[in-house]
């Protein structure tokens, strides 16, 4: 996610500005020709490197149908298999799976990266109405319209991208700063509880609750 006033994860960072792309190519070093029956399989080996081979591949071949086994190796004991698997969802999350929607959806991820966000946000629409059940093209219109200060469209567009991905963690992350900027604090509780619920490994999010929980009881006194 990308919040003024907060840094944005590494994770965010690699793929916002590589897009999917960088990581299907770390995919393709641990097997390119691996389907995704076989990577799924890897995912569930004793050994680290094999579980890190299956959740890279996922990135480039997995379906939307991984997304749980994907997010419960974010709770994995082993530090490196959170951050691949959570590198893996984001991978598989910035897939249109089209061939039209997915070079529109890098150059309007490369405008926002530019500041360029007028023209983001025109590309990311362009996409959504091409595809508009790609749950990504909303969320990232929506870290558009926060950064253009347009709080409640950025809120509609979270909101948009969660039901069409119940798992996204960043759109309810991206729900939760809306609602702070709006003053609802308590809204802004329960929506980072949602995110840290999903995805444990969001350390940014923490300060963020913590900050919000303190103006929810400031509120109530």
């Amino acid at each position: 996610m990308m919040f003024p006033g907060r840094a944005v994860t590494s994770v965010a960072v690699l793929l916002c500005l590589a897009g999917a792309a960088s990581v299907a190519a770390a995919a393709g070093t641990w097997g390119k020709s691996m389907s995704r029956e076989e990577a799924l399989r890897k995912t569930t080996e004793s050994q680290v490197e094999q579980r890190r081979a299956g959740y890279l591949r996922l990135a480039e071949v997995g379906t939307m149908e991984d997304t749980p086994v994907l997010l419960s190796a974010l709770q994995d004991e082993e530090a490196l298999i959170r951050g691949v698997a959570e590198q893996a969802l984001w991978g598989l999350w910035m897939r249109a799976n089209d061939s039209t929607a997915d070079p529109m959806f890098q150059m309007a991820l490369e405008l926002m990266n530019t500041n360029q966000l007028p023209e983001a946000r025109a590309k990311f629409t362009d996409v959504i109405d091409l595809k508009p059940e790609f749950a990504e093209a909303w969320h990232r219109r929506g870290e558009v319209m926060v950064m253009m200060d347009a709080w409640d469209a950025a809120f509609r567009d979270f909101e948009h991208a969660l039901e069409l991905n119940p798992y996204h963690f960043g759109a309810l992350e991206g729900m939760g700063h809306c609602r702070m900027h709006d003053g609802d604090a308590e809204a802004a509780v329960g929506y980072f509880r949602r995110a840290l619920e999903l995805n444990p490994n969001l350390w940014d999010v923490y300060p963020a609750l913590e900050r919000a929980q303190q103006a929810a009881e400031r509120n109530r006194t």
